[in-house]
């Protein structure tokens, strides 16, 4: 009996890697019927790069967050070469990098500045100033300057290369300037480095809102702090977002009471903004809005706002974080609503570069939850040059109607105990419940034996 339960359960596992096995080496969809979605794509410049952006039909429709089943196939259902063409922040389009270095221009006080030379052309002239004015010098802080004039592009990010000493965070002031003489604010960063290495905590590079430096330079300084210095800058310069973001209209929420509304969107990318628009004779209903991803953690406050009756749509803006649930909480103070408002889930256009070639006609698809997903770096794809060109000349999409209505599932009900919990409870009680069947059977036939001795013996010989 053993043995045989033995043998069933390495069948078992052997089917389940088996099938493991099989599903690792699912072929990648090649064919447009495999997606949700496939629509017709015409470049402008056959066997160019070009520049496609996703109507609303092709996002409602996608299914991993990694954007992973997008594709572009060709006639032989190949995939293109395609890259994303905004950065994460949906903001802005990286079309290219720059390393820049850093000329010291002051050590602490502008007495004790680096004697270094910087040329100023103002047209044809050309003007030298030193280090030691107080012009670009940082009384009693340290200071380097970037040389930012030939920068054409709007800048989003700016990355500092510095050596930094273990342990002691530094806090770098980033200014901005024509002159040399007024100083505009950019933004402020603090950088620690942890360990041995030259690696430091977080992001270092710094988000901009795409600053225009062409024709400017740039300041950083930050306070006197041994054994720390600037080399560098990596900038990064962009093309900002021309497209809006796209709207998708929702289904299926209800009222849980008068004053809370609870869903899950069933959508894979991420939600910008949650709008609502106000669809009762409710007059005015402060709302909060608030996310998370599992019923085992607390509610947090994402965003609040008010919705008034006849003044259209509130856009409630996310901070790009993915969760999994949402609650519309009216304010208890108000009567709430008499009726579901209108809920549309905005979220950030989705530009793709692709590398066409020749073997039209192209579709784009989305929809398949098992595509993995083969994003080229843009630079990967061509220069900068040819990616502003790109971008200039968007493929033509075809039209796929109506997109498909995002359906809000009901958010998880609010339970005193967790079922995942209530569940492991119940196999440990049912076990425990097992093992003291057990233990009785056997004290049970312990006893038996006790008062039948002979019975214990096998009985007693003729």
């Amino acid at each position: 009996m053993l043995a045989r339960r033995l043998v069933l359960i390495a069948s078992l596992g052997l089917a389940a890697a088996l099938s493991g096995c099989a599903e690792e080496q699912r072929p990648e969809p090649t064919k447009p019927d495999q997606f949700e979605v496939a629509l017709a794509v015409a470049p402008q410049a056959e066997g160019k790069l070009g520049r496609v952006v996703l109507p609303a039909a092709a996002v409602a429709e996608i299914k991993r967050p990694d954007l992973g089943d997008v594709r572009i196939l060709d006639a032989k259902g190949r995939t293109l070469s395609l890259a994303l063409g905004y950065d994460r922040s949906g903001e802005s389009s990286v079309l290219k990098t720059s390393d820049l270095a850093a000329i010291p221009i002051a050590a602490g006080s502008a007495t004790t500045a680096v004697p270094v030379s910087v040329e100023v052309k103002a047209g044809d002239t050309a003007v030298e100033v030193t280090a030691t004015d107080a012009a670009i010098a940082v009384d009693e802080r340290v200071a380097v300057l970037i040389d930012t004039r030939t920068l054409a592009l709007p800048v989003v990010g700016i990355e500092i290369k510095a050596d930094l000493p273990r342990r002691v965070p530094v806090t770098f002031t980033l200014e901005a300037g024509e002159d040399l003489k007024t100083w505009e604010p950019l933004a402020e960063k603090v950088l620690l480095r942890t360990g041995n290495d030259p690696e430091v905590l977080g992001q270092p590079r710094i988000a901009l809102p795409s600053v225009r430096l062409k024709d400017r330079y740039l300041r950083i300084s930050w306070e006197a702090v041994p054994d720390v210095k600037v080399t560098g800058v990596r900038v990064f310069e962009a093309v900002e977002r021309p497209e809006p973001r796209v709207d998708l209209e929702t289904s299926g929420a209800k009222l849980t009471s008068a004053h809370e509304i609870g869903f899950a969107p069933q959508i894979a990318v991420p939600i910008a903004a949650i709008k609502l628009e106000m669809t009762g004779q409710d007059g005015m209903v402060p709302v909060q809005l608030l996310g998370r991803n599992d019923r085992s953690e607390p509610w947090g406050l994402l965003a609040s706002g008010t919705l008034k009756q006849g003044e259209g749509v509130l856009a409630l803006e996310l901070s790009g974080a993915t969760l999994k649930e949402y609650k519309l909480l009216a304010d208890k103070r108000s009567a709430g609503f008499s009726k579901v408002p209108k809920v549309s889930l905005s979220v950030e256009p989705i530009t793709l570069y692709a590398a066409f070639n020749n073997e039209g006609p192209f579709n784009l698809v989305t929809g398949h939850p098992d595509a993995k997903p083969a994003w080229f770096d843009p630079a990967d794809l061509g220069k900068p040059s040819e990616l502003l060109r790109a971008w200039k000349r968007p493929a033509e999409v075809a039209s796929a109607g109506d997109a498909p209505v995002i359906l809000l599932a009901p958010a998880a009900p609010e339970t005193p105990f967790d079922p995942r919990t209530l569940g492991l409870w119940a196999a440990l009680l049912v076990g425990a419940g097992v093992l003291g069947f057990a233990a009785w059977r056997i004290m049970k036939a312990g006893r038996k034996v006790a008062a039948d001795p002979q019975q214990a013996g096998g009985g007693n010989a003729d």
